[in-house]
């Protein structure tokens, strides 16, 4: 069968550069990762009334995911659509942030009694908020649409999981490093600490310049992106067999009803990530870190040194699910997980207190453990990016619409209202071990038999139990690499089909033209010479 197809393929450098839009992304992800700092010193916020505002725009984030998606899908162009709501997406992130951090911040200020927020404060921040909200979906949109239309090839599809793993770990690190290390010194509050070391306040300014850094770091990613992505935003590209659908809301919910492989991939993916969010709420890693393992600094070391076998496998998953297929994949490196967090757990409820604080056997398990963690989920979150792009040709093969952008959408409204529910469920479950009122996780605390259970369930047994219904879902997955081939072959039949059809349409037309006016010019003669 696979003889059969004629898959499109991109250049790689077609391909590493279409993944920028993740810098871009990324750049402005970070700097509204201090958006409770914004918020506080630019609006007269309250930390606690910022966090509930931040809340509720990861909701109204899910809801604009299908409005936009449907708008994606119903642009027609000559000249495609992908770069144009990038750089629409683009515009409102850069003003919006602008208008954040440069214009609106520093009028407001907290009344006598600074336990209640300005209420023109935050009017005006929600409001910015909501607006950079749409601008970074119209570009998320885009860029979860790339991969279908840069290539059908099932060995080359899982290589943009590549990309994207490189450009989501380096360009945050980067942008955080130039916050930190070279704005903050310079713009921030000094202070002299009990050891005699100056450390550092934000003020606005601080994150002010961040902005324009940002701003500039976005645009060189925007401008990249849009020439890897030139040769392949054309209309054609966009085109699904049955060409005069129109995408609607009815058949938004019908994909989501009657599309099963769409129900099965949401099941394993937003499963999985939302035990993953669950462990690593800030509470979480603080249990596991400070109050179990006396190591906070620990954490930091351990989050940089795993970015390397991070990508390195997220290599190793694209070249097997190329070979493979994601499905297998998928399943096999998922049982590793699994079997890896059983003796994590094991770890967490037999290591000494406080044991890797210092140099020890502890330490080294434990650093271990939380390496061959992230890279063996690296596996499968490579696989399941690119099972995602095979979703979106099932849909196409089943139903005749080509929704890439729709398909996404359905997944990330879902995800997002799932992991929204991450920090409520982190804050709940250690309410059980007396964490309540005002009381949260701190190094000094003590530790019981209790606070050990917890860790090791939300930190390590959510996620398995994520993985296990990935194992149930995949199970009756019809996705595999040799069915995948059997669709790619029969969207190509029908579509060669569709355009043999027309072209003899518009031949018998033309020819049907030619007779009837050879007709009228021989009617004429006969009345020429009739008179």
């Amino acid at each position: 069968m696979a003889e059969q197809v004629t898959y499109k393929r991109a250049k790689t450098w077609h391909i590493a550069l279409s993944q920028m839009t993740g810098i871009m992304q990324m750049a402005f992800y970070v700097l509204l990762g201090y958006a409770a700092y914004i918020g506080n010193l630019g609006y007269a916020i309250t930390t606690v009334l910022v966090g509930v505002l931040i809340t509720i725009t990861r909701v109204f984030d899910s809801i604009t995911d299908p409005f936009i998606a449907l708008i994606i899908e119903k642009f027609n162009s000559k000249h495609g659509k992908m770069r144009m709501f990038l750089a629409i997406g683009w515009a409102l992130m850069a003003i919006s942030t602008t208008l954040m951090c440069n214009v609106f911040a520093g009028n407001f200020s907290f009344g006598p009694d600074d336990t209640f927020s300005n209420p023109a404060g935050v009017a005006v921040f929600i409001i910015i908020y909501f607006f950079y909200i749409i601008g970074y979906t119209f570009a998320s949109c885009v860029g979860n649409m790339e991969g279908n239309i840069l290539t059908n090839d099932p060995k080359q599809r899982p290589t943009i999981g590549v990309w994207q793993v490189i450009y989501s770990y380096l360009s945050p690190m980067i942008v955080s490093m130039l916050i930190t290390v070279i704005l903050l010194p310079r713009f921030g509050t000094p202070y002299q600490l009990e050891n005699g070391a100056t450390d550092y306040s934000w003020t606005i300014e601080v994150f002010q310049w961040a902005n324009l850094i940002v701003i500039g770091i976005s645009l060189v990613a925007l401008i990249l992106t849009c020439i890897g992505l030139t040769p392949y935003d054309k209309p054609e590209n966009f085109e699904g067999i049955k060409k005069d659908a129109k995408p609607s809301f009815k058949e938004m919910f019908s994909l989501l009803k009657d599309n099963k492989e769409l129900q099965r991939y949401v099941v394993a993916a937003c499963s999985d990530k939302l035990g993953q969010t669950v462990g690593s709420q800030s509470v979480i890693t603080t249990l596991l870190f400070s109050v179990l393992l006396g190591s906070m600094v620990g954490s930091s070391i351990i989050s940089v040194v795993a970015m390397l076998p991070s990508i390195i496998f997220a290599i190793v998953g694209a070249k097997l699910a190329g070979k493979h297929g994601n499905r297998k994949v998928m399943i096999n490196w998922t049982w590793v997980c699994i079997i890896w967090n059983v003796l994590f757990i094991i770890f967490i409820m037999v290591v000494p207190e406080k044991g890797a604080s210092s140099m020890g056997i502890p330490l080294v398990i434990f650093f271990l453990l939380m390496l061959g963690n992230n890279a063996f989920k690296m596996v499968v979150s490579t696989a399941t990016g690119a099972m995602r792009m095979d979703v979106v040709d099932y849909e196409l093969y089943r139903s005749g619409h080509y929704l890439p952008a729709t398909v996404s959408a359905v997944y990330s409204f879902i995800d997002k209202m799932i992991s929204a529910l991450a920090p409520m469920i982190a804050t709940l479950v250690i309410g059980i071990v007396g964490y309540t009122g005002s009381r949260i996780p701190q190094a000094s605390d003590e530790l019981t038999i209790g606070i050990r259970i917890i860790t090791a369930a939300l930190f390590c047994g959510l996620p398995l139990l994520g993985w296990a219904l990935t194992l149930v879902a995949m199970k009756k997955f019809s996705l595999t690499r040799e069915r995948m081939e059997e669709v790619q072959a029969s969207i190509a039949s029908q579509k060669k089909e569709i355009e043999q059809a027309e072209n003899e349409e518009q031949t018998g037309t033309e020819q049907t033209g030619t007779e009837q006016t050879d007709n009228d010019n021989s009617g004429g003669e006969e009345k020429s010479q009739a008179k």
